[in-house]
């Protein structure tokens, strides 16, 4: 059936360039200086469906330079009611105003045109339309007619990585067509989308955040979420998508067409595929869709899921309903993918497929190494959603497997503790031992993450477990006569116990509860060495040693830590030996043993490096950083610093990326940066608050009590200060609670109240010197012989200050050795003069 396309036809057909146009500028920018400073040239811009190839083409011709070169020949001609060559030539004819006269054809009129009209631009968008039809070849011959006149422009807008015809194309955007919105372009333009709806949103919503990484950067998407959100609460969207998904997606009141409608959209390159596919391809495209990471390395990995899919693989990104990033993974955007979820049904058969493959992948997997971590890190969201479904359908002792191989990555703990929790759930068909390692396991993984509460129930859960075991024990050695199983059964319940109160321990310890941790480890001891568990005692002797570093015990640290790695060494723990090493290091970097800690620390650092342990290393980065500190080297500092929070963030390791947060505010407050100091001891302060880390939060409001002192606020230095050392005494922190006692005794200084100063001075030199902590003792004799001096007590100060050089000599600090030889100097002139008068 035949029909005529009028000029109004076109004209109705042809939107409005959008007033929302956000990160897609520079695109423009550079078609226009293509078209406007070159003779002849060609455009496509080409991708998915509601990827904004529509709104580049008429941002373009509102160019005013466009407008200028082409005058009144520029000519937009919506394609998409032009099915086919014929109608395609007439919508030409019409849109450009051409009359066709008795005995000429509409392409002879068009053609003759061609031939004398001077720079033409034709914009043909959605171009697929004629070109999927049955006349591809008639399309595809006048397309090519067409662009070999050198005096016409063409730009085309059309689905799909290639554009038509046999033409020299320029990309826009590149060779896979307009890549999606980044995520700051996102907001800003479902902000001016939705401005003035019924709800205020705030840029940093985090429920916002979370809403436009599922749109993916999709324009179309974007608008249409944003149009929801006048009506609706962010939360109530949220929830929407994650139960409609696309459904959502579409303007309420409107006819649904492609501008209206993601899946109408979507639907629309799938329609084009039809008979392109095979099943294969359907299969791929159900993968990709399925898969939350795409498919990595795909050439390699596709086909151990699904074989002989290459060119179906082909035929998909050239639709652009997938699409291959840098690294080789197939990947498809979100909207996209939920819609081909849901419209091709029954996954089961793929996800065999797939979990056969993650299963031998993670078999094969390099443990504890770089390669390991590169490898997992491209394929963690796979393996975790088919581990959940895998888990959820059945009990299989395969999955355990994966679940404790993956516990070998501490930087996806948040994730893997749901999934121990959901194959806890078969505990019925899981034996005690297995479950009391799942557990112990899971317990570990709360610890680290800082879930300390959550950690404490799993043991107390682990602990109950056992107490009925042994109630039910009782009856069974009742039945059984010989000791050998008796023997038997009460080691392994001793070492459970034991088990238990270790880790509980530890927790105690995160918590900065040191009397608690004491108490359980050393009850862990006692067990483990009734059982002559070995590595056991080490573990507690280790654990016992850390505490007494914090406690400033250090001599007792030493001796429990060089006895912890004696006894690892003996069962073969190197990594064991290599954590008591590292701590040994610690101790002799507190206490000013410069030299002797980077050699220990040093050569701790490469024996994790030998197993893999970047947790380990990014510790030993951290201690180091710390000495660098401590001799002025301030850019070494920062430098490791920095490198040990990115290893701790990279792994998961919250706790210890917080700390080196703390170091660097504290960094930047000894070099006057106080308002960058201000905000990294604040946050890491929140930080250590939300997990319970009571000793760092005081650490913190030290500092930022510190900041205020040198800011001249003194009232607000004061209170917490005071508020900090309460706080280091009911953590047990005598080196904590001396330090705020030095500092409010120069607040005092700087109000010249001299006599509290010396008072409070003098008491935190002894509480330094309680503690074995020479640089505090030194720092507070040099205050002390300054006031001296200054109230003439010359004899007083030369003898403080003479102590003081030989503490800074014997920690190794060059500036604080300097200072005590000028004060000495100037104290012995004095004494000169005093002489010779």
């Amino acid at each position: 059936m035949s029909f005529e396309i009028t000029a109004d036809d076109l004209l109705l057909q042809t939107p409005q360039a959008p007033v929302v146009f956000t990160g897609r500028s520079h695109l423009v920018e550079e078609a226009v200086n293509i078209l406007y400073g070159t003779k002849q040239v060609h455009i496509a811009i080409l991708g998915a469906g509601g990827i904004g190839k529509t709104s580049v083409a008429l941002h373009i011709m509102e160019n005013p330079l466009i407008k200028e070169k082409f005058a009144r020949r520029c000519y937009f001609i919506p394609c998409e009611m032009l099915p086919d060559a014929t109608i395609l030539i007439q919508g030409l004819v019409q849109a450009i105003g051409l009359r066709v006269a008795q005995g000429k054809g509409p392409l002879d009129v068009l053609l003759n045109y061609l031939k004398g009209c001077d720079n033409p631009l034709f914009i043909l968008d959605n171009f697929e339309t004629p070109w999927n039809s049955e006349t591809q070849i008639e399309v595809k011959n006048l397309i090519e007619k067409i662009c070999s006149f050198k005096s016409a422009a063409v730009v085309v807008t059309m689905r799909g990585t290639d554009g038509p015809g046999q033409i020299k194309w320029h990309k826009l955007g590149g060779q896979s067509g307009l890549p999606p919105l980044e995520l700051g372009p996102s907001k800003k333009a479902f902000y001016s989308f939705s401005t003035d709806g019924n709800y205020a949103i705030k840029e940093d919503d985090p429920i916002l955040e979370k809403l436009l990484i599922q749109m993916d950067g999709m324009p179309l998407a974007i608008m249409l979420i944003a149009e929801l959100a006048k009506e609706l609460p962010l939360n109530d969207l949220m929830e929407m998508w994650n139960i409609e998904k696309t459904a959502v997606l579409r303007k309420i009141g409107e006819q649904e067409n492609r501008l209206t409608s993601i899946e109408v959209s979507i639907q629309l390159t799938v329609n084009i595929l039809r008979g392109k596919l095979s099943a294969t391809g359907e299969g791929v495209l159900r993968l990709v869709a399925f898969l939350p990471s795409g498919i990595p390395d795909w050439l390699k990995n596709l086909p151990k899921m699904l074989p002989d899919a290459t060119m179906q693989v082909l035929i998909l990104k050239k639709s652009c309903l997938i699409y291959e990033t840098g690294d080789k993974t197939l990947k498809i955007l979100t909207p996209i993918g939920e819609y081909i979820m849901k419209i091709f049904q029954g996954t089961e058969h793929l996800e065999n497929q797939v979990w056969n493959f993650y299963e031998s992948f993670i078999n094969n997997l390099p443990q504890t190494s770089i390669a390991g971590d590169i490898q997992l890190e491209l394929h963690v969201g796979n393996i975790f959603k088919i581990l959940e479904i895998q888990i959820g359908k059945s009990f299989e002792k395969s999955h355990m497997n994966v679940l404790e191989k993956l516990c070998g990555y501490s930087q996806y703990y948040s994730s893997l503790v749901p999934l121990v929790e959901k194959y806890l759930g078969w505990k019925s068909q899981i034996n005690l031992s297995e479950q009391t390692e799942l557990m112990f396991i899971q317990s570990e993984m709360l610890r680290f993450i800082g879930e300390y509460e959550k950690a404490i129930g799993t043991i107390n859960d682990v602990e109950g477990l056992y107490n009925y075991q042994i109630n039910d024990e009782a009856n069974i050695l009742d039945a059984i006569s010989t000791s050998t199983s008796s023997i038997s059964i009460n080691n392994r319940i001793e070492h459970t116990q034991a088990d238990c109160h270790r880790r509980l321990g530890r927790i105690f310890y995160c918590q900065s509860n040191y009397t608690q941790s004491q108490e359980k480890i050393q009850q862990a001891r006692d067990l483990y060495e009734n059982i002559s568990d070995v590595r056991g005692v080490a573990q507690c002797l280790q654990s016992l040693g850390d505490i007494h570093i914090i406690l400033s015990q250090h001599e007792d640290a030493k001796m429990m830590l060089q006895e912890a790695k004696e006894q690892f060494e003996g069962v073969g723990d190197r990594l064991g030996a290599a954590e008591c090493l590292k701590s040994l290091g610690d101790i002799c970097r507190m206490l000013g043993q410069h030299e002797d800690a980077k050699i220990m620390l040093q050569e701790a650092k490469e024996q994790f490096e030998g197993f893999g342990s970047r947790q380990g290393v990014a510790k030993c980065l951290q201690s180091l950083g710390y000495i660098c500190w401590m001799l002025y080297q301030h850019e070494e500092a920062k430098i490791m610093l920095q490198e040990a929070k990115e290893q701790f963030e990279g792994i998961g390791s919250r706790l210890e990326a917080v700390q080196c947060l703390q170091r660097l505010g504290d960094l930047c407050k000894m070099l006057y940066q106080h308002e960058d100091a201000k905000i990294m001891l604040q946050e890491a302060k929140e930080q250590f608050e939300r997990v319970g880390d009571r000793l760092s939060a005081a650490q913190c409001l030290q500092s930022l009590g510190d900041i205020c002192r040198m800011l001249g606020q003194h009232e607000d230095a004061k209170i917490m200060l005071q508020e900090a050392k309460e706080q280091f005494k009911g953590v047990g922190s005598r080196l904590g609670a001396a330090q705020c006692l030095q500092s409010l005794g120069d607040i005092c200084l700087m109000l010249d109240h001299y006599k509290d100063a010396k008072v409070m001075l003098q008491e935190a030199k002894e509480q330094f010197e309680g503690v074995s902590d020479r640089l505090g003792t030194a720092q507070c004799l040099c205050i002390l012989g300054t006031i001296d001096h200054q109230e003439a007590h010359v004899i007083e100060a030369k003898a403080k200050f003479e102590e003081a050089k030989e503490h800074f000599e014997a920690i190794q600090m060059p500036h604080g050795v300097a200072f005590c030889v000028d004060s000495l100097q100037q104290i012995n002139h004095t004494l000169a003069v005093a002489a010779a008068n």
